[in-house]
């Protein structure tokens, strides 16, 4: 009896299953760089009139006028995160109110910010909802390209001062013209040419001058 209770624990040890194997930690998943933008061809824009309360939703494809009553809103550009990075849109909109005095609105809109970039004037809100239709310019790259240059580029080094040095872009050869990088503003150009993106990399939205909105900050 003594032999056979010495032996129960070896045999309920010997009857556990063999399944303590070490953890394995699975690997991130892929994500586009957070600078990275998707040209849409539709903006989907949004008037409210505060004389009615009536809100009205317009259509307007990329680089064409819609009109609203005494209202004209133009789409230069219409930018969307691709399906990694957290949703949001803006577009590059110009808003002009044919009243006399009415100040214009020209510059960026983006819908996960909605307090910057309004058109607001004593008739009229304008404001973002989203970029819809065909894919266009900037297209990013397939995701696992993008992935692996991003993982691939070197860090900044850190300045003298303990804070990150910023990168130094290349001046323009002689004779050489400036042009707006795709997804910069029309109106207003870099004074210095910007340094050739790399395909896995799409343009950002720049933060370009604008005239009766607030200044737009897109990460």
């Amino acid at each position: 009896m003594r032999s056979a209770a010495r032996c129960l624990p070896v045999l309920l040890l010997a009857c556990l299953p063999v399944s303590a194997h070490a953890v394995e930690w699975l690997p991130a998943p892929a994500i586009y760089p957070a600078d990275t933008w998707q040209g849409q061809s539709v903006a989907v824009v949004r008037v409210l009139d505060k004389l009615d309360a009536h809100t009205q939703t317009l259509t307007v494809p990329v680089g064409q006028d819609a009109t609203y009553k005494s209202l004209t809103v133009h789409v230069t550009s219409c930018l969307q995160r691709p399906p990694t990075l957290p949703a949001d849109s803006a577009a590059w909109l110009e808003v002009r109110d044919a009243h006399e005095g009415m100040t214009p609105f020209q510059g960026w809109m983006a819908v996960a910010e909605p307090a910057t970039g309004v058109f607001q004037n004593p008739l009229y809100d304008v404001q973002l909802v989203a970029c819809s239709g065909d894919v266009v310019a900037p297209i990013p790259p397939p995701l696992a390209v993008a992935a692996a240059q991003s993982a691939a580029q070197p860090a900044v080094p850190p300045a003298a001062d303990g804070g990150t040095a910023a990168p130094v872009s290349p001046a323009p050869s002689a004779g050489s013209e400036s042009t707006p990088a795709q997804g910069m503003s029309p109106v207003q150009a870099p004074v210095m040419a910007p340094p050739v993106p790399s395909p896995s990399v799409s343009p950002t939205p720049s933060q370009p001058e604008d005239d009766g909105g607030a200044p737009l900050m897109l990460h």
